[in-house]
């Protein structure tokens, strides 16, 4: 007896089995991507916190020079940062509170922070730290006024649109402090209208300027971030 096969059944079965190969590997190849975007995310997320973390450290390193701290106001410093840092922490980890509650929350905690920061200074330290930040607004004032210069050389700026786009700075710079200092907002709410405050910004620009210096200064931005991602 003869035993009839199928060799049409024989090349299906050959053909599922390739299918059945190829879906396996691009799983494999899926999950290598995956796992690799997701180390790569978790690695730039960790260098970012390690850099904001060295940032507050110099910045309080700097504070406590500059404001001649004694030992004991070092100390009551690091226990307030500490205490701040774990209830920021344990309010972050909760899930059984509304949005609305858990900003309130969080917004409490940074007034109180800063409250308990202000009792632990002395008239005088107060007094300097006024200085300073009369100081800062100074720098950024120069600071800004040197942007504004390289931006008229860089895209050929004529006198009346550098004079148009200092004013709208200065009067961008007055609606964001106005808003820092508004008592009656959340941080989330003072972000949105942070953000909706750039992206007028970014339109007043779009009305003043040509397109030939609205193309260059997308280039100079390009530029710069290029050089940032490079550091």
């Amino acid at each position: 007896m003869f035993l009839i096969t199928n060799p049409t059944a024989g090349s299906q079965e050959h053909a599922a089995s390739k299918n059945k190969i190829k879906m396996i590997t691009m799983k494999k190849i899926l999950l290598s991507a995956l796992l690799l975007t997701a180390t790569t995310f978790a690695m730039y997320a960790q260098d970012g916190k390690k850099r904001i973390h060295e940032e507050n450290r110099k910045h309080h390193m700097m504070l406590q020079e500059q404001l001649k701290l004694t030992e004991e106001q070092k100390k009551k410093m690091q226990s307030l940062n500490e205490d701040y840092r774990k209830k920021m922490t344990e309010l972050r980890k909760k899930d059984d509170i509304t949005v609305k509650a858990w900003k309130e929350e969080m917004e409490a905690l940074r007034k109180q922070h800063r409250e308990d920061l202000q009792s632990l200074y002395s008239t005088e330290q107060k007094a300097q730290l006024e200085k300073m930040k009369l100081e800062r607004k100074e720098k950024a004032k120069t600071h800004e006024k040197a942007q504004i210069e390289r931006m008229k050389t860089r895209l050929d700026l004529s006198n009346e649109q550098t004079e148009q786009i200092m004013k709208h700075r200065t009067e961008m710079m007055q609606k964001m402090q106005a808003l820092r200092e508004n008592k009656s907002l959340d941080q989330a709410k003072k972000m949105e209208e942070m953000k909706n405050l750039m992206k007028t910004r970014k339109e007043y620009l779009k009305s003043i300027l040509t397109e030939g210096q609205l193309k260059k200064m997308e280039e100079l931005k390009k530029q710069q971030h290029g050089k940032k991602r490079r550091v």
